[in-house]
């Protein structure tokens, strides 16, 4: 096993690609190529994007030369001013967001007031976007090895992207979905995810990295697109049936249960089903700082 940080874990996918798991926290990718390397998500606040740097040189002496943000949430990409020779790669929308003031003081607050070790840290965080940004989709080759950079609209936020390594048939999803877990819906759009993971599952990986929990298999990205599919169309159908946001909120979630009521996070399903009610009846357009 490869030395790494306390607490995390760094699996070999193929060769020179890793996944940097955290338990609890955030995962990252790690990527060796022929002259450098390429970090999947800079993580939470700088300390936590040092410890990444340090595991980076635990396997090679290669300097970091490209980092990319799935998207723009704190947990992935606060730690990008610690990459200041490294060009930063994401979305068109998850740069407007790390642009956008009253975003970022939104997680801000929460990060600062959480109670975690990081809060303070996360008061003082440079929030550094992208550099190079693209609309729908990018080509990197690192050496003879091809990434494909991805976005297929929105779905967790404006701006997730994924990284697809066709030869490796490997993904790397960020936030969008996970094996056996809930992602956080209260940033997202929930008309738009299910198409989205529709076009993920077009790409047929075998293995596939999320942001956050295990390594998955093609069937558990099939999972994570049935909880987006059952909780978007239960919220439909409350609406449709004429239940207020209370009453859909606990029936999405006891519906859902008996599937998925073993995932992590479950708990917060009734909130996420409670957000997915006004979205649906708000306008197409309507931002979620508008809805929370």
């Amino acid at each position: 096993m490869v030395e790494s940080t306390p607490g995390t874990t760094i699996v070999e996918l193929a060769d020179g690609v890793f996944a940097r798991l955290h338990e609890g926290l955030t995962n990252a990718g790690i990527i060796v190529g022929d002259d450098g390397v390429l970090v999947i998500d800079s993580l939470r606040v700088p300390s936590f994007a040092r410890d990444l740097i340090a595991d980076v040189k635990r396997l090679t002496p290669k300097p970091i030369r490209w980092v990319v943000d799935t998207h723009s949430h704190w947990d992935h990409a606060w730690g990008n001013e610690e990459f200041p020779d490294a060009t930063i790669i994401g979305h068109d929308n998850a740069r407007a967001e790390m642009l956008d003031v009253d975003l970022v003081e939104w997680w801000r607050e929460r990060a600062a007031t959480s109670g975690m070790p990081w809060s303070d840290e996360a008061k003082t965080v440079q929030v550094t976007p992208p550099s190079l940004t693209f609309d729908e989709s990018m080509r990197l080759f690192l050496g003879n090895r091809e990434l494909h950079l991805r976005w297929f609209g929105r779905a967790h936020t404006s701006g997730d992207i994924f990284i697809h390594l066709p030869e490796e048939n490997l993904l790397f999803t960020g936030d969008v979905a996970q094996d056996g877990g809930v992602p956080f819906i209260q940033d997202g759009y929930v008309r738009d995810w299910v198409g989205t993971d529709g076009r993920l599952l077009e790409l047929e990986p075998e293995r596939f990295v999320s942001g956050h929990g295990p390594i998955g298999s093609f069937d558990a990205l099939i999972d994570a697109r049935d909880f987006i599919a059952m909780l978007a169309m239960g919220v439909q159908n409350a609406i449709v049936d004429g239940q207020d946001e209370a009453t859909a909120g606990a029936r999405v979630t006891e519906a859902m249960r008996e599937r998925f009521g073993g995932w992590r996070g479950f708990e917060r399903v009734e909130d996420s089903a409670r957000y997915a009610y006004r979205q649906m009846k708000a306008a197409p357009d309507a931002k979620p700082s508008d809805l929370r």
